[in-house]
């Protein structure tokens, strides 16, 4: 431990590797059907373990899951012997207070977690009701789940587009227009207000935009961006925030600049200055632009507007 505290790695005297890999083969098994090659691959791949791993291992790991007494299913499919778990004895039992802490805290992370760690916090807890020996718990953490509205296989790949910031063509379900192809360069999931977005440039108006994940029937096309597209140059505003001594909450596109007793400088990056000045108007009175100077009297001259359409009604 003391080597861990000092050079802050993972090393082979820290763990008991055979038992960290037994609790990985038990993960996948419990996941659903897995064949040796699909084994074998993630542990030649896995961060802490990149070692060969043999068909007869593999047994010897099955062997000991039955002795314990789990029920290892083999089917076969597409000519490929695959196996799984169907039943373990590993469950767990919750109190009625321990019930409504886990679901209590799940609500309360979901509002402080990137969309990417909910996706991830949610993957693990729904992993951890297949020990969960309470139908009903099980149902009530269902309920609960931000993501339960959601096509998990669709969730995952628009997550592996983000990551690989992929241009993709999706059939939206617009609330205007109804079904219709949107070209778009995927950037990050986003979960604001109860919904899951997928933050893109759209090839349409050229600017960032939010489209609810939900509202997606389809994803029709994956591949690397066109070199000829360049969506609108970002511009970065910093506006200073009156706080009343609270800590402000931040947007994925902003950054805290500097942090006073009663008042934060915010930086605020994006390409759609709708969203921009949209944000800025939530603060109202609160927020004052400092630059650019540019973007500043263009913001200066819109208040003016809006001001001169009050005073005229």
């Amino acid at each position: 431990m003391k080597e861990f505290l000092r050079n802050d790695t993972i090393s082979y005297n820290l763990m008991s590797f055979t038992g960290y890999k037994t609790l990985i083969m038990f993960s996948l098994l419990t996941e659903g059907p897995k064949s040796y090659l699909d084994v074998k691959e993630y542990f030649e791949n896995q961060p802490y373990v990149r070692e060969k791993f043999s068909m007869d291992t593999m047994r010897v790991y099955m062997n000991s899951f039955k002795r314990v007494g789990c029920h290892i299913k083999r089917i076969r499919q597409d000519g490929v012997s695959k196996y799984w778990i169907t039943e373990n004895p590993f469950k767990l039992k919750l109190t009625a207070e321990q019930k409504k802490s886990v679901i209590k805290i799940y609500k309360t992370l979901t509002k402080n977690l990137s969309a990417e760690e909910i996706i991830e916090l949610d993957r693990l807890l729904m992993k951890l009701t297949n020990y969960i020996d309470d139908p009903e718990f099980v149902e009530e953490y269902k309920k609960a789940s931000v993501l339960k509205k959601e096509n998990q296989q669709l969730v995952d790949t628009l997550l592996y587009c983000c990551r690989a910031h992929k241009q993709i063509t999706v059939a939206y379900n617009s609330p205007r227009s109804g079904i219709k192809d949107i070209k778009m360069i995927a950037k990050r999931l986003v979960y604001n207000s109860g919904k899951l977005y997928i933050k893109a440039s759209g090839f349409e108006y050229n600017q960032d935009t939010d489209f609810q994940v939900n509202r997606i029937t389809a994803i029709l096309e994956i591949k690397d961006p066109d070199e000829k597209f360049e969506g609108n140059k970002e511009v970065t505003v910093t506006y200073k925030l009156m706080t009343g001594g609270h800590a402000p909450e931040l947007l994925p596109e902003e950054k805290l600049l500097e942090a006073g007793k009663d008042y934060a400088v915010i930086s605020i990056t994006g390409n759609n200055m709708f969203y921009i000045n949209q944000r800025l108007l939530e603060h109202g009175a609160l927020c004052v632009v400092v630059e650019p100077e540019e973007f500043k009297k263009t913001f200066v001259e819109q208040l003016k507007e809006m001001r001169e359409e009050y005073d005229n009604d």
